[in-house]
């Protein structure tokens, strides 16, 4: 699908990030069987302990993106989310005077350093999933969390078939085809819950190739077919079948 003109209304902004405050363990709002896959897959993959208390997991998509300030697409099963420790305020030029003499901070009080500026590590789980999905899922953003401290982080070049979903089957024993089959069983049941919810009310055509694009609205705009031109061409403009 190709627009005919390109809307020059902007995307609204991402909201603030807003963690929660860090706490001596980390903080998980989801329930008992994420806990233990947690704590099971975080040592396999021998992630380091201090790490943990920087850690917060949710099954609650409206906190995540809180958490975040970033959207959720309703067909993401797990998400992993870096966030860089924030910057500390500019200071004001020293020049001229002498530093002030302070004491060194304590930085091995656990309660002192909960309240210096960190990174955190932002994980959700969709929570209507069977257990051995969410099983790996929990393994799967893991993976991501090990690749973000070893500083070695990696994109998906394709779900369940590239280096992470490798990955993932060797930490978790499952085979390549049996991670796939999850994946694609969790995203259909994804589906069909989304369009129980908005469903489809509206069938275009390209008029040249016959593809069709199903849509819950009414194109805003003139838009043509993206498989016959790359760029917006009113011979493949798409029709509404009635």
């Amino acid at each position: 699908m190709v627009t005919a003109r390109k809307s020059t209304v902007p995307y609204p902004p991402d909201r603030v990030p807003a963690p929660p405050p860090r706490q001596p363990d980390p903080i998980i709002h989801a329930g008992q069987s994420i806990k233990d896959w947690l704590n099971h897959y975080w040592q396999k993959l021998n992630l380091p302990a201090n790490e943990l208390n920087r850690l917060a997991i949710t099954q609650d998509r409206q906190e995540y993106m809180r958490w975040t300030g970033k959207r959720l697409q309703s067909m993401v099963l797990g998400c992993y989310c870096y966030l860089p420790a924030p910057r500390l305020p500019a200071h004001t030029s020293t020049r001229g005077r002498k530093p002030a003499l302070t004491m060194p901070l304590p930085t091995f009080e656990e309660a002192l350093q909960l309240h210096l500026p960190s990174h955190r590590h932002l994980i959700f789980i969709e929570p209507d999933m069977q257990p051995q999905s969410i099983e790996v899922t929990v393994a799967h953003e893991l993976i991501h969390l090990a690749d973000r401290v070893n500083g070695t982080p990696r994109r998906h070049r394709h779900h369940g078939y590239d280096s992470i979903a490798a990955d993932e089957a060797a930490i978790t024993g499952y085979g390549l085809e049996e991670l796939r089959r999850l994946l694609h069983e969790e995203s259909v049941r994804r589906e069909g819950m989304r369009r129980q919810r908005r469903p489809i009310r509206y069938l275009y055509e390209c008029p040249n190739c016959g593809k069709q694009y199903p849509r819950t609205r009414r194109y805003a705009q003139a838009v043509s077919c993206s498989k016959c031109d790359k760029t917006y061409n009113s011979r493949y403009r798409l029709a509404l079948r009635v």
